[in-house]
């Protein structure tokens, strides 16, 4: 048993935080709180002991050979439960702000994306012909959450009707199904992604989970209810899936794609890397997928989509609040935002066209990046999975806005899991980066938020555009092939 200790500090962390999020998800299903937590506890019981006894037996004996390095694990793996905690006090009550990630920021407190999925999902079952148009939910509120606009593709809005179609209605329950749903996405993702990998590799990723975790774009990604975490999590799923289950693996992925476009660069990729029977498996979840929304839906929010909505994108205009916002300007980590930034400190001819064109030739920077990383197999599945959150970061920058709060979630995860880039003090940099400036201030100058978000967004930018020119480079060393085959 002794022996054991570390797979069951392990297990007892990634259990902790199953139980709570799995807690708040019941609660949102209106699950009574004595039952909800009875199942809690079985569902961290009984994950636990399954996860123990499926985890790397190198784990074993590590707190001798690394005792510094175990316990500083361990002490983040209790401040991950913690904060898990804290979380799931403020998703299961609102009005309990001071257990909200950023207490004495009433913007973060008050914005919940949320807001705009559950009300434009509303609107389409009602029967508004046009669920984008911005007049639907400007200067409204849902409970104590300022309603947001909605930008997504119809497709999207299948997960709304289904989570409000699951708790029988009520804004507040909907919000806490879909924290639960997310964060256990993401911790299953974190658990895949590492059984993929290759043993060195897997110590890593169990490693580095709780830093993942604890990392600000995805706590304040959950605390907001924003797609962009169940997403990520789903793309790193879809991955995990596709060697062996092309099927599941190609239905994730589409579904990925189809709700929120910036991981069909994933699907450009297998394209390229002529992987036939998982662009297949994709594509044709892509098309049942829409289908169904088609006939849950009707044509008018695809119509809508086409004639209105894409072309507010391409130029800007839909984000013309957020632009409004010298904070939200400074925060946004899209190179369309670049010409926008400069606009505001009195750089002239600096605009929403200007930022277009950067966009547009952005865009064809990562395409060109995606073809040249399939010009050779991945050499390992570590290099793979890079590959894959490589592209899934950039991808997400292809958006004229791509708020720090939650878009960096991909660049973390890269940098922690890819052991070529990601050494311990770059983990801690990139860390720190991506994390800390957002606790400043949204009043302050606008100029110093701009030198404190600078680093995150070249990081944003160069270091997935390394990882993609690394696995095209045929300088690279030829690695052995292991025994599962990675997405060659």
């Amino acid at each position: 048993m002794a022996g054991k200790l570390e797979r069951m500090a392990v297990a007892f962390v990634g259990s902790g935080v199953a139980g709570l999020v799995g807690y708040v998800g019941l609660r949102g299903l209106r699950v009574l709180p004595a039952v909800a937590a009875l199942l809690a506890v079985l569902l961290a019981a009984g994950g636990g002991l399954w996860l123990a006894r499926r985890l790397p037996a190198t784990l074993d004996g590590l707190r001798q050979r690394r005792p510094w390095l175990s316990a500083a694990w361990l002490l983040l793996g209790l401040v991950a439960v913690g904060q898990t905690a804290r979380q799931a006090a403020f998703m299961l009550d609102p009005s309990q702000a001071q257990y909200s990630l950023l207490p004495g920021d009433e913007w973060t407190t008050e914005h919940c994306c949320l807001t705009a999925y559950a009300e434009s999902a509303r609107l389409a079952q009602g029967g508004e012909p046009n669920v984008y148009r911005p007049e639907l939910y400007l200067d409204r509120r849902l409970t104590s959450f300022t309603v947001d606009l909605y930008h997504y593709p119809p497709p999207f809005l299948l997960f709304p009707l289904a989570a409000q179609a699951a708790t029988g209605g009520g804004f507040l329950n909907v919000r806490a199904l879909w924290f639960g749903v997310s964060a256990l996405a993401l911790l299953l993702a974190l658990g895949a992604l590492a059984y993929r990998l290759e043993p060195a590799a897997r110590l890593r990723a169990i490693a580095v989970a709780p830093v993942i975790w604890c990392s600000l774009p995805v706590q304040l990604g959950l605390q907001m209810s924003n797609f962009q975490v169940l997403v990520v999590a789903m793309s790193v799923l879809a991955f995990a899936a596709l060697p062996r289950r092309a099927a599941l693996g190609g239905a994730l992925l589409a579904v990925s794609a189809v709700s929120k476009i910036f991981p069909g660069i994933l699907g450009l990729y297998l394209l390229a890397r002529r992987r036939w029977r998982e662009v297949a498996w994709t594509a044709g979840f892509a098309i049942l997928f829409c289908a169904l929304a088609l006939a849950v839906l009707g044509p008018a929010p695809f119509e809508a989509f086409v004639t209105y909505e894409l072309p507010r994108l391409s130029s800007g205009e839909a984000f013309a609040r957020p632009f409004s916002r010298p904070f939200a300007v400074a925060r946004n980590m899209a190179p369309f935002g670049i010409p926008l930034k400069l606009g505001w400190l009195g750089v002239p001819g600096m605009s929403l066209e200007t930022g277009r064109l950067v966009s547009m030739g952005y865009g064809l920077a990562v395409l060109a990046l995606a073809l040249w990383s399939a010009r050779r197999p991945p050499r390992s599945t570590e290099e793979a999975v890079g590959v894959w959150l490589a592209l899934l970061s950039l991808g997400t920058l292809a958006s004229p806005f791509a708020p720090a709060n939650y878009v960096l979630v991909s660049l973390v995860w890269l940098v922690c899991v890819d052991r070529r880039i990601g050494r311990p003090w770059v983990v801690a940099a990139v860390w720190m980066l991506t994390s800390l400036p957002l606790l400043l201030p949204r009043d302050g100058s606008f100029l110093v938020e701009v030198l404190a978000f600078l680093p995150a967004q070249l990081l944003a930018l160069g270091v997935p555009a390394l990882v993609l020119y690394r696995a095209g480079a045929a300088s690279e060393p030829t690695r052995t092939p292991t025994a599962t085959p990675a997405l060659a």
